[in-house]
């Protein structure tokens, strides 16, 4: 087969994705890695993805099932940066206007509505009725950014009442945006759209600024890496951190005491952003370890080689068939004789909690601060 390079395509190529996959090659190591591939009916070749952007070719339809989990990344031989290359790919897909029809809808609600979820903006602090949790722009020590999932998903409202209970427990000055806060424009990012994600950045970074906020402490780790990875770029100077790292912080610093036991076997689930991306690994568990009467049982793949719950990458918006990462990995939870499994991020707490509810398990699903809000 003869492949013709189109050298202006090739050029584009090279500047998104910042030349990153030009010294790929083609071992197939990351292919062999993806748990998308392994896993799932929907095989994805890693390595033919990088192959299009080396060639500048076009991407196929393969580019939109990448969950950005960054597992490949961490036996790469020759350390590409294969999420950058994906990245890219997906901007050149977005300026070609060959996005997945239910991407382009999400981007359309964060335009208007704020959010990816389709939640009415006066509904996204309705979480937060009857706790008189300070406005921020009154000037607080700690900005709470809440995130999407956590503010329109009601399962996940109890974990950003349990957080802001230990705060309040802790002593900590701080404060949220209420309404007025926007979506951290993570879901752009994974689309391709990186024109309106610098916008919002720019608007966010105002009112994050606004608020004098001497640190932001995220709810979601895909709010922090989004915040600490793309926000630099524009200009935000102020320090973020997920809750995990700063809760584990405030209790080194003893501000945050664990007075109450718990008799549980306690098994983690890393999330892919806050081990792989941040490093946070031994924090939470840390944290869950000072709990007297807590056994933890490891998963396989744990820590920065944690199995994918298959959210990321914007694969939470998105439909596939066969079978789900997140029911593999409740089925090796489920394994380790645990009777709780306990996880720090909203899109790993809402697959793992559906796949443990729809087979019937009788593992119970809770977020680190839910678990932290009970001993505190």
């Amino acid at each position: 087969m003869v492949v013709e390079i189109d050298d202006l395509r090739w050029d584009r190529v090279n500047d998104l994705t910042g030349n990153a996959g030009n010294v790929c090659f083609q071992c197939g190591v990351c292919t062999a890695k993806c748990p998308i591939g392994q896993y799932t009916d929907n095989p994805l070749n890693m390595r033919q993805l990088i192959r299009s952007a080396q060639l500048g070719t076009d991407y196929g339809e393969d580019l939109w099932s990448c969950a950005t989990c960054r597992l490949c990344e961490n036996t790469c031989p020759r350390g590409v940066d294969i999420v950058d290359v994906t990245l890219g790919l997906r901007s050149l897909a977005f300026e070609d206007r060959k996005v997945p029809d239910r991407i382009s809808k999400i981007l359309w609600d964060i335009y208007d509505d704020g959010n990816p979820w389709g939640g009415k903006k006066k509904e996204r602090a309705k979480w937060a009725d009857g706790m008189g949790i300070k406005d921020a722009r009154e000037g607080v020590e700690v900005l709470l950014y809440v995130g999407c999932e956590a503010s329109y998903d009601r399962r996940m409202h109890n974990i950003t009442r349990s957080l802001v209970s230990i705060l309040r427990s802790a002593g900590v000055d701080f404060g949220i945006l209420g309404n007025d806060e926007l979506c951290c424009g993570e879901p752009l990012k994974n689309a391709g759209e990186t024109g309106y994600l610098e916008e919002l950045a720019s608007t966010n970074i105002k009112s994050f600024n606004d608020t004098k906020a001497a640190t932001i402490v995220t709810v979601s780790p895909h709010c922090s890496a989004t915040f600490k990875d793309s926000y630099r770029k524009f200009g935000l100077n102020t320090k973020v951190m997920h809750y995990a790292e700063f809760l584990h912080q405030l209790f080194r610093e003893g501000k945050l005491t664990i007075k109450k036991d718990l008799n549980s076997k306690i098994t983690y689930h890393d999330p892919c952003v806050l081990s792989r991306n941040d490093g946070i690994v031994e924090e939470p568990r840390e944290l869950l370890l000072n709990i007297k009467g807590v056994q933890m049982n490891e998963m396989e793949n744990s820590g920065e080689e944690s199995l994918c719950c298959g959210g990321g990458g914007n694969r939470m918006f998105l439909e596939f068939n066969g079978p789900r990462l997140a029911d593999l990995r409740t089925k090796q939870a489920e394994e380790t004789g645990a009777d709780l499994l306990v996880t720090a991020c909203a899109y790993c707490n809402m697959n793992l909690y559906d796949s443990a509810r729809t087979h019937d398990m009788k593992l119970e699903v809770k977020d680190l601060a839910e678990v932290l809000k009970d001993v505190v």
